[in-house]
């Protein structure tokens, strides 16, 4: 009897030890996991901040060209209006060595 009092026991140390290394077992591989979540999440995060930095940087140059390209427009809006008076008109004909009807020119001589 003593010594299936002893084999019983000896059995339930065995279990007692199989559930320790089996606990122990099972927190290292759920800290193992949880480790391997937070490096995969931590790169994740910096390929997203770097992402972020580059589209900052390309809205900054877009928002200068777009204000560059507005003051383009108005410049072309101005030389339209421009275009459109006989002061412009009158400007072109004389580069182009026009001359009213009645207008006589004098040269210097050399």
């Amino acid at each position: 009897m003593a010594a299936q009092k002893r084999k019983t026991a000896t059995r339930r140390l065995s279990t007692v030890r199989r559930r320790r290394i089996h606990s122990k077992r099972m927190i290292i591989t759920i800290s193992f996991v949880v480790m391997a979540f937070c490096i995969v999440m931590g790169a994740q995060m910096l390929k997203k901040y770097n992402t972020l930095k580059e589209l900052q940087s390309q809205e900054k140059k877009l928002q200068t060209q777009y204000k560059n390209e507005l003051q383009l427009s108005e410049e072309l809006k101005e030389q339209e209006e421009y275009v459109k008076t006989d002061d412009y008109v009158e400007e072109m004909a004389r580069n182009l060595g026009l001359l009213y009807p009645n207008e006589v020119i004098f040269k210097p001589e050399e």
